[in-house]
């Protein structure tokens, strides 16, 4: 994943925070007190857009929250929400209340009541977990916790382990416990 474009964000962002920071300063109030460790960047109610190299979007991500990690360059995301558009004609939609992407990774990690589901399904259709990430080379999303609901219409199963390739469609669980659900 070219995250390059972020890199250009947080330049600018640190430009205007240093400015603004550098234009309210006394200089008879500097004292020398401990300053709590910064992020290197951070956006607030950023959509981030993702394209090919035609301009076409594959990945928008949508977080109240980005913040890189000075520490390990790793991005650290918060109320996420993504549209993953990668695969032609086969669009997902997933919701996290966090993520991260570690440095240098083309593997997205999101954590909190994650769901994933396809833009063009039913509303009932989805996979909702604790953990789940994504490899967004490879188009393949897989649980990294246990255990997995997934839902469709009134049927639902709990799944041990859950891998979806993105391209495919195609799906394979272990441990699989099903049920109907009475409504």
């Amino acid at each position: 994943m070219n995250w390059s474009w972020i890199w250009i964000a947080a330049v600018l962002a640190a430009l205007v925070i240093a400015f603004g920071v550098a234009s309210r300063r006394d200089s008879s109030s500097v004292g020398a007190q401990e300053t709590p460790s910064q992020p290197a960047y951070y956006l607030k109610d950023a959509v981030i857009t993702e394209t090919t190299p035609e301009g076409n979007p594959e990945i928008r991500l949508i977080a109240n929250r980005i913040e890189q990690q000075p520490n390990d360059d790793g991005i650290e995301l918060s109320n996420v929400r993504v549209d993953y558009l990668k695969v032609p004609d086969k669009q997902w939609f997933l919701s996290a209340q966090r993520g991260v992407v570690p440095a240098d990774s083309h593997i997205i990690q999101f954590m909190g009541n994650v769901e994933l589901k396809p833009t063009d399904g039913p509303a009932t259709t989805f996979l909702r977990t604790q953990e789940l990430s994504i490899d967004s080379e490879k188009n393949i999303a897989y649980t990294t916790t246990s255990p997995v609901t997934i839902r469709f219409g009134a049927y639902a199963m709990d799944v041990k382990r859950f891998e979806a390739d993105l391209n495919t469609e195609r799906v394979r669980m272990e441990a699989v416990n099903g049920r109907t659900d009475k409504g």
